[in-house]
């Protein structure tokens, strides 16, 4: 299932977190030659399936800067990362109906958005400024929460290994996020904290603004408890963070 679908009446559609349904973001005709780029490479990440078939669409768009280059871009990333919407969709249905795992349901929503593959032009931290470059709302939503899930499972950058954050692999366990969530409250690390609350005020400002579909999820339950707590302090709002997401969990 490819993670983004082209709707050849509009030139570009991309994944809505809040629907997990396609938004468009060029609705002129294809008629001048960067948005034939655009297109051709929206053609092209539509049977894309891996970081090689997905650095060919983006080589399409590299000499533009308008914002739908920049989501050809950022949907590449995820698409190299082996994200589809239907990965997407686990995530977030693990807000809806945690079933008892003793995993907080915004930490398995974190484990399905892992960058796990070791990827030098496909990191979580170019997803988020390409998305963000972009301008669609509902990207940047799902790269800062693929940094945060990324950054905390694997806070010394070091890669993970093992297929423990790839859904795709049968070694995937849902609760390791928790593990490496309760490894973190125990160093209590206040640079590493302080990378997690920068990631948890971005994520309160692009997902829990009055309107948002989310506010009313777990995600902003935690992230606003973790800010109101942290008083300004990216310090502690990181491990008030942490503490939300582990005591939800039951440890």
């Amino acid at each position: 299932m490819p993670f983004l679908k082209l709707n050849k009446i509009n030139c570009f559609k991309a994944l809505s977190l809040s629907t997990l349904a396609a938004i468009s973001v060029l609705s002129a005709g294809c008629e001048n030659e960067d948005e034939r780029q655009v297109f051709a490479a929206q053609d092209c990440l539509d049977n894309a399936r891996d970081a090689d078939q997905a650095d060919v669409c983006v080589a399409k768009v590299e000499s533009l800067t308008s914002p739908e280059s920049y989501l050809i871009r950022c949907s590449a990333h995820f698409i190299a990362q082996g994200f589809t919407g239907s990965r997407a969709a686990d995530a977030f249905q693990g807000l809806k109906n945690n079933t008892g795992s003793g995993t907080d349901p915004m930490a398995v929503a974190m484990a399905y958005l892992v960058f796990a593959k070791d990827l030098p032009s496909h990191t979580a931290d170019l997803a988020l400024s390409d998305c963000k470059a972009s301008g669609v709302n509902s990207m940047v939503q799902l790269a800062t929460m693929s940094k945060l899930a990324t950054f905390v499972a694997d806070p010394s950058g070091s890669g993970i290994s093992g297929g423990l954050f790839d859904p795709s692999s049968s070694n995937f366990d849902v609760s390791q996020i928790s593990t490496a969530i309760s490894n973190l409250v125990s160093e209590n690390d206040a640079t590493k904290n302080e990378t997690i609350g920068n990631l948890a005020t971005t994520a309160n400002q692009t997902y829990c603004a009055e309107g948002s579909p989310q506010k009313n999820t777990e995600i902003c339950t935690n992230l606003e408890a973790s800010i109101a707590a942290g008083n300004g302090d990216a310090a502690t709002i990181g491990r008030s963070l942490l503490e939300q997401l582990q005591t939800n969990s039951g440890q």
